[in-house]
């Protein structure tokens, strides 16, 4: 009986630690689940903050040279050319002679008629004396003064059509293209020459109406010219169209181009750069901050490890930076890297970059 007793008691001792196990198993399994589940990590973003500086806002655009005074003369005389006094990229002044069309027959035409007006002249020599003693009719006496007239006018108009003959420069100007040869034979309106005037550039440039509307004549222009890099000239708003393109919602300006040293040429391919409104004081944040979605616009900020996204109002933009007219502040700090897929409240770990600094144009 006694060892029955003592075999159960034994028994009993060696299922006590077994159960005592299973137990504890139990209960820390729960907290092992709970230390090998992964902890939500933070995205790392990168952040610049918001500053504050001038913006100048300006339209950039493109145009070709063209000269103001440019013409294309003709020959007025018909003849054969016997004279060629310039070339192509010659600089000649006003009144130049350029070339000489045969005059023989104007020549002749002019003797003629002044040969009749000296018949003329004496006939009315004579009868000056006579009215004067009453020794011809009144109507005589006034025919013949007519006919003077009518003959001095026909003097000068033969006079007028030799001169003709010799093609000289309108204004000062360079000789761009020649187009007859000599001992060609003219016709009349028959172009000879081409003559532009260098030192007097001009760029057309058509600009939205926003711009135009704040555009003077005066104002300065920033100008470039592809063919000659590295230089910039003189350049300024001459005139403004006073109507808008109804197609195309823009206003042409004529922008003069110094052109003192004649480096520029009519033809050439320019840039254009026309500052048109200026902003002290503005808000700058960085584009790249910026979200652009169905018209509207906004950025991420950062508040308590988090970001957030806020709707922001633009103004003037740079090649960096945006003028905020809305939705932030100065010393905001904006997400400008690692925005792409990042959602509300999403815990982010900010990078900081470089300030963004003051703009010295917009667009």
């Amino acid at each position: 009986m006694n060892r029955r007793i003592l075999a159960s008691l034994l028994l009993l001792a060696s299922a006590t630690p077994a159960l005592t196990g299973c137990g504890s198993d139990a209960q820390s399994k729960p907290v092992a689940e709970q230390a090998d589940k992964p902890k939500t990590e933070a995205v790392t973003v990168e952040v610049s903050p918001v500053g504050q500086g001038d913006i100048t806002a300006s339209y950039a655009g493109t145009a070709t040279l063209e000269a103001e005074h440019e013409a294309r003369l003709v020959a007025e005389l018909g003849g054969v050319v016997l004279g060629m006094a310039v070339e192509e990229g010659q600089f000649v002044k006003k009144g130049q002679v350029l070339a000489r069309v045969d005059a023989e027959r104007s020549q002749l035409q002019l003797r003629q008629a002044e040969a009749e007006l000296a018949r003329i002249s004496h006939n009315d020599t004579r009868n000056e004396s006579l009215f004067q003693r009453q020794l011809i009719a009144r109507n005589a006496y006034e025919q013949n003064k007519s006919d003077l007239a009518t003959h001095k006018a026909e003097v000068e108009l033969a006079r007028l059509t030799l001169s003709k003959s010799t093609i000289v420069a309108p204004f000062d100007g360079m000789v761009t293209r020649r187009w007859v040869k000599l001992g060609q034979l003219l016709k009349p309106a028959d172009a000879v020459f081409d003559l532009a005037d260098f030192s007097d550039l001009k760029a057309r440039l058509r600009v939205p109406e926003r711009a135009s509307v704040a555009l003077r004549p005066g104002q300065i222009v920033a100008f470039k010219a592809d063919a000659l890099p590295g230089r910039s000239f003189d350049a300024s708003v001459e005139r403004v169209s006073p109507v808008v393109d109804a197609k195309s919602g823009t206003v042409e300006i004529t922008v003069a181009v110094d052109n003192h040293e004649h480096a520029l040429r009519p033809g050439l391919f320019s840039r254009l750069d026309v500052a048109y409104d200026n902003v002290s004081a503005a808000i700058l944040a960085p584009k790249a901050a910026v979200i652009s979605e169905d018209g509207a616009n906004s950025v991420f900020v950062i508040q308590e490890g988090k970001a957030h996204r806020v709707p922001i109002t633009l103004g003037y933009e740079s090649g960096k930076n945006v003028q905020v007219l809305s939705g932030l502040s100065v010393g905001n700090e904006v997400i400008v890297a690692g925005q792409n897929g990042l959602s509300e409240g999403v815990a982010v770990e900010a990078v900081k970059v470089a300030e963004p600094k003051a703009v010295a144009s917009a667009q």
